[in-house]
Parts: C-alpha cells; sequence; structure tokens
C-alpha cells in the first residue's frame, strides 16, 4: 500500500495528493484545485481515518475533513475561532487519537483528543516544557516524536506512552540536518519525508530502532507548499 502525502498552499491555495510506494518512486497524485481550502490555514496534519486537522493560528479556528479513496476532499467538522489557543506554532498527530500541539514562541505544549465524532478535548492541557526553537514536529513510529530545530538544524527524538509522559530519547546535535527543511512528515516503514520551500527539493529518508537516521533518495519539488502531512495508513 503507497502512502498518500497532502500537499496544501501555493499561491492560489491548492492542493496535491501524491502516492509514495514502499520503493520510495513518487506515483500520479490527484490535484486539488485553486480554491479547494481557505488561505489561513497555520498548520495542517493528518488523524486517523484518512481525516486532516487544519487549524488557524490567529483566530484559533480550523476544520477536520476527509479525503476517500479516490482522493476526493470534503469537509466535515469545522470548528469556530476560538476552539483553539492562538499561538500552536506545531501540531502533530500521536497514537490513540491523540494530538500533541506545540508553541514556539513560550515552549508550552499540551497532549489532546479526538473521537470518531471529530469532538476535541485536552487530556493534558499542561505537557511540560519544550525548548522554544522547534520548526518542525512529528510523529514517528513506536511513539516517538522527532523534533527540528531549523536555526542550527539540530533535533531530537523523544517519546510518549499511554500516559501521555514525554521524555527525550537521542539528542541530535546542530549540523545533524540541513537548516532549510520547512516541513517535516513521517511515512510508513519507518521513514521520514523533508520539504524544502526555499531550494524546491524533498528527501526521504530512514530511522532505526536506535534512533539513527540516514537519507534514502532526493527529489525536486514544488517551491510554493506551506504544509505537507502524510495520510495515516490503517493500523
Amino acid at each position: 500500500m503507497s502512502d498518500r502525502i497532502v500537499h496544501y498552499g501555493g499561491d492560489v491555495w491548492r492542493g496535491y495528493i501524491e502516492p509514495i510506494d514502499a520503493n520510495n518512486s513518487r506515483l500520479p497524485g490527484t490535484w486539488l484545485p485553486a480554491g479547494t481550502f481557505p488561505t489561513d490555514w497555520t498548520q495542517v496534519t493528518a488523524l486517523s481515518g484518512d481525516r486532516i486537522l487544519f487549524y488557524a493560528a490567529g483566530t484559533g479556528h480550523g476544520c477536520i475533513g476527509s479525503i476517500d479513496a479516490d482522493n476526493v476532499y470534503r469537509d466535515v467538522t469545522v470548528l469556530p475561532s476560538g476552539t483553539f489557543a492562538p499561538d500552536w506554532t506545531q501540531i502533530t498527530a500521536l497514537s490513540g487519537d491523540r494530538i500533541l500541539y506545540y508553541g514556539a514562541e513560550t515552549g508550552r505544549g499540551c497532549i489532546g483528543s479526538v473521537d470518531a465524532d471529530n469532538n476535541l478535548r485536552d487530556v493534558l492541557p499542561d505537557a511540560g516544557t519544550f525548548a522554544t526553537d522547534w520548526t518542525q514536529i512529528t510523529a514517528l513510529s513506536d511513539d516517538r516524536i522527532l523534533y527540528y530545530g531549523a536555526e542550527t538544524g539540530r533535533g531530537c527524538i523523544g517519546s510518549v506512552d499511554a500516559s501521555n509522559k514525554l521524555q527525550d530519547v537521542t539528542v541530535i546535535p546542530e549540523g545533524s540536518f540541513a537548516t532549510d527543511w520547512t516541513q517535516i512528515t513521517a511515512l510508513s516503514g519507518n521513514r521520514i519525508l523533508y520539504y524544502s520551500a526555499e531550494a524546491g527539493r524533498e528527501c526521504i529518508g530512514a530511522i532505526n530502532a536506535d534512533n539513527e537516521l540516514w537519507d534514502i533518495t532526493v527529489f525536486n519539488a514544488a517551491q510554493d507548499w506551506v504544509d505537507i502531512t502524510a495520510l495515516r495508513l490503517p493500523g
């Protein structure tokens, strides 16, 4: 089964759903035409059940949409202004229909949940204090979380348990990553997709059980994507 990568943004707020197979080959995808999305989403993250959470900082409003097997998108649940805090800079889905919210300005975090009817609630409103320089956060397999700081190219792999306890596991020193990644999302098979809007490139890397990272292949990409997220495979 191929992963489906949802690209959001562009000058006309278009989208593109691109399959990537287990051999890291890009397959023909589906374009979502100009005007499909509003222009103010600042975070886009895939949830379970082929759902996507869209979030707008500043107003704290959002939407949960869905994408079917034919890559047809529709809005499902509109979340009005004030539903969310307005300062989240990263949002990523965790296992068990949990969601990690992170605000870089203060380094604060929150773990919430979403049910099958798209009801959201806070589970751990104060999820601890984080570094303030993380520019990308994405959940990995085995309840691991990758944190990335573009300014120095540093990172950290942490973990979250069933009780929502977060801890650092592997510190990744400055210079370990390129400093121009603007989006990072996990793929199946312990792979990671990195995207640079400035350079118009994507890289698929891998991670093993010891949290060792390496690059596999590099692609050219459009330069106008605001957010990229991989739809979560069943199971």
